[in-house]
């Protein structure tokens, strides 16, 4: 008896995975789901091996059509390149001055810290548009 429970037991623990089923609706349009669709006109189940594919989760990042546009191109290149020489300006601007709290260059460096990265991503955006020419 205990055997039989326990049996029991381990069976009721997996879980029911319906079998796939083939409904043809009135427009002759053909879906698979797992179990009798209410509605469907002709449903049969699956028979032999049937490799059950889940659904793709929507891509949440927005595709960008390619600009083929020269001109725009090169306007964006322009941008790039002007953003990338208003930060080195930036920095230099930084660089320049020397506040008298700042008693050693540890300081100094972690001022400057904020505009050398801006003016690596600047580099690093120009590189990216130069390379979708």
């Amino acid at each position: 008896m205990k055997a039989l429970l326990a049996a029991l037991l381990i069976a009721g623990s997996f879980p029911v995975v319906a079998a796939p089923v083939k409904c043809v609706d009135a427009k002759g349009r053909v879906t698979y789901i797992d179990e009798t669709g209410p509605g469907a006109d002709k449903c049969q189940p699956l028979t032999g091996s049937t490799v059950i594919v889940p659904r793709d989760k929507p891509s949440t990042v927005p595709t960008i059509a390619p600009d083929n546009s020269l001109e725009e191109k090169r306007a964006r290149v322009a941008e790039a390149e002007a953003r990338l020489s208003e930060a080195k300006q930036k920095l230099a601007d930084q660089e320049a001055i020397r506040e008298g709290n700042e008693k050693n260059y540890a300081r100094v460096l972690e001022r400057l810290k904020p505009y050398q990265d801006a003016v690596e991503a600047a580099e690093k955006n120009l590189e990216q548009v130069k390379a979708d020419r």
